[in-house]
C-alpha cells in the first residue's frame, strides 16, 4: 500500500517534469523526414555519414528505418545539408519535408547499404578519400527517446559543428522514440550490444589513424556494456592507443559505472565523461531506478575520477534544451581539444604526466572561453594521471 502511495505521488511530478522536458517537440520526424531536396541553398555546408542500425526498415516512405529491433545489423547512409543560417548546438528540422534548406536541416541523399561486406567496403573507400593523417572515424551512439531521423540530424550537427575531420558513422538502436518507452529503450539498447561489437571491430580492422566513440545518454549502457564484453572475450579495442571514447551525460547507475570500469581495467587513453549536476532527464531517470544516481548527473567529480577517467562537469553552463540534456552537442566546438589532448599516449613518468594534466587544462581553457563569461567548467582528472593536489581544476570563462 505504501509503494502504491508513494506512485501514486510521484506520477504527478514525472508528468509535469517530461510535458517540460519535450515541449516544442510537437512536430517530430516519425516518417517522411527523410526526403531527398533537390535543390541546394548557397553557403550550405553538407555532411555525409554511415550508418549502422539495429532498426528495422520503415515500410513509410522517405523514412528508411522505424522503432521496431532487427535480429541483425542492417547500414546505410546519408548526407545531411547544414543552413547557412546555422547557430551552434541548434536542430532545425525540416518540416514539412523535405524542408528548406536555406533555413533547416535537409537530406540532400539518403540509400540503404545491403549487407555487411557493402558496408565494410563503404567504410574502407571513405577512408581511403580522406588525406593522410586525417583518415579517422568518429562513431555515435544515440541516447532515449530518440528517432532514426533525430539521431541522424543530431549527428550531422555535431560533425558539422565539430569541425571533425575523418568518417562520421552513426550507430543508431531501436528507440521507441517515446517518452514512455524507457523500459523498452533500455531493453534495446541491451540487445545492440552484438551489433555494436561487430561495427567496433569493422571499423577497428580499417586501421584507421583515430578513433573516436561517442555516446549519449542511454547509449553509453549499449556501449559500456559492449565493451565490457568485448574485453571479456578477449576482443578489446580500447587498449588501442588511437582510440578516444567520450561519455556525454551518461544515463547509467554510478554502481553498475564502477563494476564496468573494473572490468574494462585501464583503457590506453582514459574515457572523457561529460556530467551537468542540473540534467533534469538524468535526474528523473534517478528516481525511476530507485533513487541511484546517474553518472551523468553526479556530484562527486572525485569519486568518478578514481575510477580512472577524466570528468568534465559542465554544470555551470546555460544548456539549449530544457532539460540540460544536450550540453555535448552545444559545445561541439571544443570537444574535438579535449579528444585530442585525451588522444596522446599516457607513459607514467612524472614529466608526461604533468604534460597531459597540462594538455587537458589548455583544453579547458578554450571551452571555458567558448561557454562566456559567466560560465566556469571543472576538470578533473584521476591521480594515475596527475600528481597528488592536481587531481581537480576548476576553469574560469576568462582564462587567458
Amino acid at each position: 500500500m505504501r509503494h502504491l502511495l508513494d506512485q501514486i505521488r510521484i506520477r504527478p511530478v514525472l508528468t509535469v517534469v517530461l510535458v517540460v522536458l519535450v515541449a516544442g517537440c510537437t512536430a517530430r520526424p516519425r516518417t517522411g523526414a527523410m526526403e531527398v531536396a533537390l535543390t541546394p541553398a548557397e553557403g550550405a555546408q553538407e555532411v555525409s555519414m554511415l550508418i549502422a542500425t539495429t532498426r528495422t526498415r520503415s515500410k513509410e516512405p522517405n523514412t528508411l528505418f522505424g522503432v521496431q529491433r532487427n535480429g541483425q545489423t542492417d547500414y546505410a547512409q546519408a548526407t545531411v545539408s547544414i543552413p547557412p543560417s546555422h547557430k551552434p548546438g541548434r536542430v532545425t528540422l525540416p518540416n514539412p519535408p523535405p524542408g528548406d534548406p536555406q533555413t533547416q536541416f535537409v537530406v540532400r541523399a539518403a540509400e540503404f547499404v545491403d549487407g555487411d561486406t557493402a558496408f565494410r567496403t563503404e567504410l574502407s573507400r571513405k577512408l581511403a578519400a580522406e588525406p593522410k593523417g586525417q583518415r579517422n572515424v568518429m562513431i555515435f551512439v544515440h541516447g532515449y527517446n530518440t528517432l532514426f531521423a533525430e539521431a541522424v540530424f543530431r549527428f550531422a550537427q555535431f560533425t558539422h559543428d565539430s569541425g571533425y575531420q575523418g568518417v562520421p558513422l552513426l550507430f543508431t538502436w531501436a528507440s521507441l522514440g517515446d517518452i514512455t518507452g524507457y523500459i523498452y529503450d533500455t531493453n534495446s539498447a541491451t540487445i545492440a550490444r552484438n551489433s555494436l561489437e561487430q561495427v567496433l571491430l569493422d571499423v577497428a580492422a580499417q586501421k584507421p589513424d583515430h578513433i573516436v566513440i561517442m555516446a549519449h545518454s542511454l547509449g553509453n549502457w549499449a556501449l559500456l556494456e559492449t565493451l565490457r564484453q568485448m574485453e571479456l572475450s578477449g576482443n578489446s579495442i580500447i587498449s588501442d592507443p588511437d582510440v578516444t571514447v567520450v561519455l556525454a551525460a551518461p544515463d547509467v547507475d554510478v554502481d553498475v559505472f564502477q563494476h564496468h570500469m573494473e572490468i574494462l581495467k585501464q583503457p590506453n587513453n582514459p574515457f572523457v565523461v561529460l556530467t551537468s549536476q542540473d540534467d533534469r532527464a538524468l535526474n528523473i531517470s534517478g528516481r525511476i531506478a530507485g533513487g541511484r544516481g546517474r553518472v551523468g548527473a553526479y556530484a562527486n567529480n572525485e569519486t568518478l575520477a578514481e575510477l580512472g577517467v577524466i570528468v568534465i562537469d559542465l554544470t555551470d553552463i546555460q544548456a539549449s534544451d530544457a532539460a540540460n540534456h544536450n550540453k555535448f552537442a552545444d559545445l561541439a566546438t571544443q570537444i574535438p581539444q579535449v579528444a585530442s589532448a585525451v588522444s596522446q599516449q599516457i607513459d607514467r613518468d612524472d614529466d608526461r604526466e604533468t604534460g597531459f594534466a597540462q594538455s587537458v587544462g589548455a583544453a579547458g581553457r578554450d571551452l571555458g572561453s567558448f561557454i562566456g563569461n559567466a560560465a566556469s567548467v571543472v576538470i578533473t582528472v584521476p591521480r594515475s594521471i596527475a600528481r597528488a593536489g592536481q587531481t581537480s581544476a576548476v576553469v574560469p570563462a576568462n582564462a587567458n
